[in-house]
């Protein structure tokens, strides 16, 4: 049997990058997309009035008045956006957050599954599939608008069709008697995969869709050559995702300008 090749340790430092390379995958092919970069830092905007949509990353290396410039381009448009910084960062950057005005909204465990086989298990009457078109864009912006209090048609505008179509993402809807339950969408790194846009309808949580969308996204995902996967936690959802073998690597700290759903 061919040597399988050793994977690179999920350093924080690379989690960062990886997160900033999946951000740029999942908003690129948004309506009104735009994204800027430095040394420890990127920006990537969907120009929609919801802050979850809007995110600046911030790591080892980010001039603290790179970060400044950018979140006060997004004041100045009273546009609601997300900071998200990691450790590494240290605490200069939540100190320019402070004076910005910026709130502290949560602190974001960031979580790692590595290699162990997964079987699909939650709610048996779930049809989970690969998304593509229109039609499965527009399902998952249901889902979303749902499940986050999202409006459908920003949505559509970050995720349109054309993102299902993509290379490197697999955006995948689960259904219930033909109705859209839940969503979560794939971005590949490698052999390492990020989970995004996870959601069920209000209606239908805690009822085990979560469960089944996001084992049979890794069953599927491991049996097409993925060998770990990453993730950032919301509070309702990390039980869900430590349930599922995720453990958490560091935390971090995410400031909000407007509401969001992460917290």
């Amino acid at each position: 049997m061919p040597a399988v090749s050793a994977l690179k340790p999920l350093t924080e430092s690379t989690l960062r990058r990886l997160t900033g390379d999946a951000l740029v995958t999942l908003l690129g092919e948004a309506e009104h997309y735009e994204a800027s970069a430095s040394p420890g830092l990127l920006t990537a905007l969907c120009n929609e009035p919801i802050a979850d949509l809007n995110m600046i990353v911030v790591g080892a290396g980010a001039s603290p008045e790179r970060f400044r410039s950018s979140a006060q381009a997004c004041l100045d448009r009273q546009l609601p956006f997300l900071a998200m910084v990691f450790p590494e960062a240290g605490h200069s950057i939540d100190e320019m957050a402070s004076a910005l005005g910026l709130v502290h909204a949560v602190d974001f465990p960031i979580m790692v599954r590595e290699s162990v086989p997964m079987e699909p298990a939650g709610h048996l009457g779930l049809s989970v599939v690969r998304g593509a078109g229109s039609g499965d864009a527009r399902a998952t912006a249901q889902v979303l608008e749902s499940a986050f209090s999202m409006s459908f048609d920003s949505v559509m505008r970050a995720m349109p069709p054309s993102l299902t179509g993509s290379p490197g993402i697999d955006v995948y809807v689960a259904r219930l008697d033909d109705v859209p339950v839940g969503t979560a969408t794939v971005t590949w790194h490698g052999e390492t995969c990020g989970i995004w846009a996870m959601g069920t309808t209000t209606n239908r949580q805690r009822g085990g869709i979560g469960r089944r969308v996001l084992s049979s996204v890794i069953a599927r995902a491991r049996a097409e050559g993925a060998q770990r996967f990453f993730l950032g936690a919301t509070p309702a959802g990390l039980r869900l995702y430590e349930s599922l073998g995720f453990t958490t690597q560091f935390k971090t700290r995410v400031w909000a300008y407007g509401e969001t759903n992460q917290a």
